[in-house]
């Protein structure tokens, strides 16, 4: 093999594609960089959820394995909305690829800190406890998070808690090695694409959606607002929600300017 090809070759491994149609061909490299904790960022409807389920299939079908952390819906309504795109969710939690865990952030929360206000000692000892439990023998490609949101809404004492959980969640991914998708709730045109800055910080990559109001209409689009260790498009882009997912449409800019 030509040196060339080995480089070609490495570069290839370093990637995730996604799957989604146009989304991949917003990038040089034609996907995701690998291990990077992505902000899955947008307004009520805009496609977030989907988007996530979707690159999950997408994995899963090739013979990947994903884990999909929901603070919100439950398992059956994941799976419902899956199947309702022609995703055969269960196919794949049978087989064993597909993990989709239903967890509640109040317990969360207990569990780390002992109470949701938390006392010092309680901080220090949450360090010792995941913020999140992977089977033993289960190496996921891609792990979700849906959502951030419902997390610091459960958490009293944001200031604290939430920062050290936060932290904490963002250095376990890292050490996992799987790439992760966390999905985070904004205004429908946001300035700002989480609740507290400190994600935006942390993350490695932010994907904005939006549901754009023109006059009686709305147009779906999508930006790659930033992705570490990739080249790629920075312009917004035209999107739809079809029968069967989501599909981009690179070749279509939008302006968000409200006429």
């Amino acid at each position: 093999m030509e040196y060339s090809e080995q480089q070609g070759e490495e570069t290839k491994n370093q990637i995730l594609p996604t799957g989604v149609p146009g989304f991949d061909a917003l990038f040089d490299q034609n996907g995701i960089p690998r291990r990077n904790a992505v902000l899955i960022a947008g307004g009520t409807g805009t496609g977030k959820s989907t988007f996530c389920r979707q690159v999950c299939y997408n994995l899963v079908t090739q013979g990947k394995h994903c884990m999909y952390v929901s603070f919100e819906e439950s398992i059956n309504r994941i799976e419902r909305s899956m199947n309702a795109f022609g995703w055969d969710a269960r196919t794949y939690i049978d087989s064993g690829q597909l993990l989709i865990q239903k967890i509640n952030p109040l317990d969360i929360l207990r569990m780390k800190f002992g109470s949701i206000g938390g006392s010092g000692s309680a901080t220090e000892l949450s360090y010792k406890i995941k913020p999140l439990i992977i089977p033993r023998e289960f190496n996921p490609e891609l792990i979700v998070v849906d959502s951030l949101t419902a997390v610091i809404s459960a958490s009293l004492s944001k200031e604290k808690n939430y920062r050290v959980y936060l932290q904490q969640l963002f250095g376990f991914f890292e050490e996992t090695g799987a790439t992760s998708f966390l999905v985070t709730e904004t205004e429908p045109m946001p300035t700002r694409f989480s609740e507290t800055g400190i994600e935006e910080f942390l993350a490695d990559g932010i994907i904005v959606l939006y549901n754009i109001s023109r006059g009686d209409s709305r147009e779906s689009a999508i930006e790659v607002l930033k992705m570490r260790y990739s080249h790629h498009q920075k312009k917004i882009f035209a999107m739809e929600i079809s029968p069967k997912g989501i599909i981009v449409h690179p070749d279509k800019q939008l302006s968000i300017a409200i006429k």
